[in-house]
Parts: structure tokens; sequence; C-alpha cells
């Protein structure tokens, strides 16, 4: 009987990693190099996830840190959490976040904002967290001895703090530590880093110059494995005929895909604006997919909604979280739906979204791609209208939106137009899409896996030799 060459503890600690490391193909790869897996999921988790079978499984229980310590961990991310402030963007999202703060909140962000233009400073903090944290309690349930290498999604920014305390334990107890990037936009739009990094597992060249540029990450220890999550298996894509028919709809019209975000007044418009360009003559027909967010789902505005759009003629809802009725509002999504995801990506003529990934998935699959970048006008008498972030003048969405490849609609009359335009040309912009692909994304040839674990098993090895 062959012996495991080593134990990866593979840290479960966020819809992030539920999504893009919780796979079969990620298990059976290292699998089949003889590598013990163990999951280790954080404690409020264990009873939501659904198991892969003849994995191992453990629950985390992190400790929290109070007192001082508590606070200076909490002050030092708020201000990683606003680098690079030299962004407009940047500076521009936490502005409007703070619009109805207090008159001390509003100096104390731009404070922060300004010692988050400073990049020895910004880096101090890492150094500075790591002493803090020193050697106080970090979790329970996790036996140290048992695992030889740990791989996590992110790299401690503000949205991943939990995989960023288990690298300061991995790296407590000697074990070996593989990061990886799960999103495009986790180097480029959630602060600075909150941890050393011994491996970083990227997609592609745009995430390599990220690393190396926003976080100085030496470039030798930066490798390109390509997207895990986007090496989609041939065997989940249903032939377009039979998938549409599936959904109730024609496979002889055009069909767009609306993938909407968490605002319900956009999900309406659309809805309306497909109308309209019906009665106008448009032989169309819609796949109306619905955010993954506990919150946004939960909304009172959900159900109408979701009913009126299931009775309207050639429109088939799409929910990305199934199970959206399971657990209270505050609750993540552990899983995304994804076979309707690649096959209505793979199905449709063209894709309508709110600057979200699903504009990179869009032309993955080489389908014209629009932006919808405006809120219809609020009815009754308000004090003032809604304030919106504007996710337009983020880095990453600038980066995306500069190759030309995805148009933007700042209008119900551009947004027709658009649709008519990508429906009716649909090769157009088709060399700007494949820039994408290429600079974003990095290699599709169902390799990532493979590539994943051998980059486990090379740093495991160079720890060890």
């Amino acid at each position: 009987m062959n012996l495991p060459k080593y134990c990866l503890g593979i840290a479960l600690l966020g819809k992030g990693a539920t999504n893009h490391l919780h796979r079969k193909e990620v298990v059976h790869a290292f699998v089949k190099q003889n590598i013990r897996i163990i999951f280790l999921v954080r404690e409020d988790y264990m009873g939501l996830l659904t198991r892969i079978p003849g994995c191992e499984y453990q629950a985390l229980n992190f400790l929290n840190f109070s007192g001082v310590r508590g606070k200076l961990l909490r002050l030092s991310r708020d201000i990683r959490m606003r680098y690079p402030s030299t962004d407009p963007g940047v500076r521009e999202r936490f502005r409007r976040q703070h619009l109805d703060s207090s008159l001390f909140w509003k100096i104390l962000n731009w404070l922060f904002c300004l010692l988050a233009l400073s990049n020895p400073l910004i880096r101090l903090l890492t150094v500075f967290e790591g002493l803090l944290i020193g050697k106080h309690p970090i979790l329970k349930g996790c036996n140290s001895e048992e695992i030889d290498q740990l791989l996590l999604l992110g790299v401690g920014s503000t949205s991943s703090d939990l995989e960023g305390l288990m690298t300061w334990w991995g790296r407590r107890h000697k074990i070996s530590v593989i990061h990886i990037v799960g999103n495009y936009d986790i180097l480029s739009s959630k602060g600075f880093r909150g941890i050393p990094i011994e491996r970083l597992l990227v997609w592609g060249k745009n995430m390599r110059e990220d690393a190396e540029r926003i976080h100085f990450i030496p470039s030798n220890r930066i490798t390109e494995i390509g997207p895990i999550r986007y090496n989609v298996n041939p065997a989940l894509l249903m032939e377009r005929d039979r998938f549409l028919e599936d959904l109730g709809l024609d496979p002889k019209r055009k069909t767009i895909l609306f993938a909407g975000f968490i605002y319900e007044s956009q999900y309406f418009e659309m809805l309306d604006c497909f109308l309209e360009l019906q009665r106008e003559g448009l032989d169309c027909q819609l796949i109306f997919r619905f955010y993954p967010n506990k919150k946004f789902m939960a909304s009172v505005y959900l159900e109408p909604l979701l009913s009126y759009a299931r009775n309207l003629e050639g429109v088939a809802v799409s929910l990305a979280d199934p199970h959206y009725n399971a657990g209270d509002r505050g609750r993540s999504v552990l899983q995304i739906e994804e076979y309707q995801l690649w096959n209505s990506l793979a199905s449709c003529d063209c894709v309508i979204n709110i600057f979200s990934t699903i504009a990179i998935e869009a032309c993955m699959f080489d389908k014209p791609t629009i932006y919808m970048w405006y809120f219809p006008v609020p009815t009754g008498n308000l004090a003032r209208h809604p304030v919106y972030f504007d996710h337009a003048s983020n880095f990453h969405n600038r980066r995306l939106a500069s190759y030309g490849a995805i148009k933007t609609a700042t209008s119900r009359t551009q947004l027709k137009n658009k649709i008519r335009q990508a429906l009716t040309s649909p090769n157009e912009h088709i060399v700007e899409r494949r820039k994408v692909v290429e600079d974003e994304i990095g290699q599709l040839d169902g390799r990532a896996c493979e590539r994943l674990v051998n980059a486990c098993m090379i740093e495991y090895v160079g720890n060890n030799m």
C-alpha cells in the first residue's frame, strides 16, 4: 500500500475558497499524486458544505483578538484596505462610503487614505501585524503535526482576514504555506496584503504584474497556473438547442443573458427594457440570472420579482444561489451554481452585467458583452437620490474596459442600441475579447489543476531539502 507523500491542508474560510478550491477536480489531481487532503473548515461552515466523498474535514474555531491588540489590528487593516489610495477609484469609493458619516469619521477616513499613500508604511504594517499576533493563540481544532503544507485563497487582505491568521499560524508551526488567487480583482481592489508570501499562484500576466507592482511580491515567488474554476468540464456543457429547450426557451431566437448585481431596481429595469425591445420588433429571449447574495435574495422585492419574471413569455430565471432560502441573510453563499452559468454563457448571444467577473467569463466564451451602468430614477419625493458606489472607477474595472471588448450603457436607449448591435454583429470586438482572455485569464488548456499540484509539490520539496 502506498503511503501519502505528504498531507495538504486546504482552508475553506470564505465563499471564494469553497467555490475555487472545494472541487472534485482539485481533489482528484492531488489524490492522483498520492497526496492526502484535509479540508480545514471554519466552524460555522461545517454543516453547510456538500462534502466530497473520500475527503477529510476538520472544523476550525478562530479565537478573537481583544483589547488593545485587537484594536491595533483593526486599525492596521483599516489603513491597508485603502491602499493604493493614489488611485482615484479607491479614493472615490471610500469618499462615497463616508458621505453620511460625521465630520470625525470623514477626517479619519481622509487621514487613513493619506497614510495609505506611503508604500513603506503599508509594507511595515504587515510586519507590525505579525508582531502583534506574536504567540497569541489563533485557532482551536487543528493539529499542526498532521499537516505538512497549507493551501490558502487570498493574500490576507481585508476580504481574507482569516486566511491571514491561518498564514501566521502555519509559519509559527513551520508549515509550508501556498497562497492562490481566486477572482481577478483580489490583488487590485482589496487593499494591501497583510502577510508575507512564500509562494503565490496566479492566473496569468496581469495578476503577476499586480502582485509585483501593488503587493511587492518578488517575481521568483509567483507562479502562473491559470484559473482553476475556468477549466470547465466539457461534460457540463450541453448541446445548445437542448439546453435552451430545457429552460423553456426557443433555440431559434436570439438569447440575452442578464447577470445582475445586488440592486433590485436594475432587474426590473432589465425586464422592462427586454419587453420594450420585443414591442419594437426584436425577436429575442432572456436568461435572467440572480446574483448570489443572501441579503439581496432576502429583499422584500425578490419574491414579486421572481414571480413576475417567471410568468413572462421568453424569460428563463436562473439562480446563482439555488438554496437562497437556506441560511440567514448575513451568511455567505458557499457554492455558486455552475451548470446553468456555463451553459448560459455558451448558449447565449450577448451578455449584460454590472461590472462583475462574468464579463471576463463572457469573453472566455467569446460573447459580446455590455456593462449596464445606470439606475432607474426613483419615484416619490426623496430628500436626495440614492448614491451608488462608483464601480466604474475601480482600477480593475477601468483596466477591463480599456480593452474595448466590453461596452458600457449609461441609459436605456444606449442599452437597447448596444444589444441590437451585439446581436447583429457578434464578431465585432472578437480580437479585443481574445486579448482580455490572454492578459487577464492566462492559460485555458484544462491543466490548471495539474499545474496547481506541481507548484505545491515543488514548494514542498524545496522547503524540505
